[in-house]
């Protein structure tokens, strides 16, 4: 008992002494069991100071940490650190920001446990600072601050035997979109995108010649919506946009997902194209993806292949592949659209062409292979009844002298082939400021104007 007391009091003085000066750390009660190698705090709290100033730059508190089973002749013989296990309940994480008092990160109602744990010195210098057989944590609200204007914030999160599962995801914008638009000085989205379930198979975290290094086996995605929406009225960002082959490349980090899949997904994007008209919008409903090998370390292809519903009615089937470690950023994409009443994009055609068109596409196919700066396809499309208005250039009426010849070089569907198609070509050059799915739409728009308005030979 007294040699129990003499251990639990010396290692209290060796921590008080060792805590560095920028280091806060208190708790109500210390348990020391010599005879099964045990400590454990009750009330741990630990703050870190920014610089010599008094202000946290984090803080965390546990209800109890316990640290069970140490190796004492490891750590006596080779200087290694080794337990058998390391348990905290009820713990709380707050990151602060450097500059303001503002939370960059935080968790609440973490409890973790974690297996065989081993480190010395030369770890202490690794991004992971020790190696250990298995992790659980379980944990009840996560925040981060992702930018200046979104946030994420996750309800509920487990991770266990290398599986990870969370609800309740959010990424959203701090601001609505009037109080964003105010706040930006080019043209940025309104992000609103909830998931409410989700899990990581088969996830592994390391480190690989010195760099950190994410693989998973799987990743799915539940019911998730995405609501985007862009106030065109800003300035332009004229900022070379990356596609995503050199995105990938181009992270701070190792990563590889064999595969990830979103199920019935919906998406919705908006524009405000004219202080007097409402935003107009385009959406891809039911939408199913299935992606293959994300990584940016190895040379084999991403396939991506997404089934939707263009606005909740039309069925849309759209492939796509790249690879990361093509410097040119060439790609390959297809895409089949069948059934659609071209009046129901109509809104969408208003703000991005200035047109108006009626007409029902029975189907659409288009093949195109690009790079970062230009892009060559074809298409082919079996429609009918189609005509297009061209609108005044405030879009509150019809262009009629326009209109009329436009109609004259348009083919309304009936001059086709013995198959009833009619055929186009896709030549497009990339504006290396625009997004990728900018690229994508110039290019199925030269296709459809080459296949509406041409000749229709293939």
């Amino acid at each position: 008992m007294g040699l129990q007391l003499y251990v639990k009091q010396k290692l209290a003085e060796i921590i008080k002494e060792k805590t560095p000066d920028n280091i806060e750390l208190s708790y109500d009660d210390l348990d020391v069991n010599i005879l099964l190698a045990s400590v454990e705090w009750h009330n741990l709290r630990l703050k870190t100071l920014k610089n010599k100033s008094k202000e946290a730059l984090s803080l965390v508190t546990l209800e109890t940490l316990e640290i069970n089973h140490i190796g004492y002749w490891s750590l006596w013989q080779n200087k290694r650190f080794e337990v058998d296990n390391i348990k905290g309940v009820n713990g709380n994480v707050t990151l602060f920001k450097k500059e303001t008092e503002d939370v960059h990160f935080s968790l609440q109602d973490i409890s973790f446990e974690l297996s065989e744990l081993i480190t010395d010195e030369a770890m202490l210098q690794n991004k992971i600072p020790f190696n250990y057989k298995n992790l659980d944590i379980d944990l009840q609200e996560l925040y981060l601050d992702l930018s200046r204007f979104e946030t994420l914030k996750m309800a509920r999160l487990s991770f266990n035997n290398n599986d990870l599962e969370f609800q309740d995801v959010s990424i959203t914008s701090k601001y609505n979109k009037e109080e964003l638009s105010k706040r930006l000085l080019v043209e940025r989205d309104y992000v609103d995108f909830k998931v409410p379930s989700g899990i990581i198979k088969g996830l592994d975290l390391e480190t690989v010649n010195d760099s950190f290094s994410v693989s998973v086996e799987r990743f799915d995605l539940n019911n998730s919506e995405l609501q985007l929406y862009r106030n065109k009225l800003l300035p332009d960002d004229f900022t070379i946009k990356l596609l995503y082959g050199s995105k990938l490349e181009t992270l701070p980090i190792k990563l590889n997902i064999e595969s990830f899949f979103v199920n019935d997904a919906d998406v919705f994007y908006s524009e405000k194209v004219d202080l007097d008209i409402d935003p107009v919008f385009i959406s891809f409903e039911n939408l199913d993806a299935e992606i293959l090998n994300i990584s940016n370390t190895n040379n084999k292809k991403i396939d991506i292949k997404v089934l939707a519903k263009l606005m909740g009615e039309a069925p849309i089937e759209f492939e796509w592949d790249f690879n990361t470690k093509d410097t040119a950023d060439s790609f390959n994409a297809s895409a089949i659209l069948k059934d659609l009443d071209a009046t129901t994009i109509n809104p969408f055609l208003e703000a991005q062409a200035n047109v108006r068109a009626v007409g029902r596409i029975h189907e659409m196919y288009f093949t195109i292979h690009g790079n970062d700066f230009e892009s060559h396809g074809d298409m082919k499309m079996k429609y009918e009844n189609f005509k297009f208005s061209i609108l005044d250039e405030d879009q509150l009426g019809i262009n009629k002298t326009l209109s009329t010849l436009v109609n004259i070089l348009t083919n309304d569907g009936s001059k086709t082939d013995a198959n009833g198609y009619r055929y186009g070509d896709i030549n497009v050059e990339r504006d290396r400021t625009k997004s990728f799915f900018n690229y994508l739409w110039l290019n199925t728009k030269d296709g459809l104007k080459t296949t509406v308005v041409g000749n229709g030979k293939k």
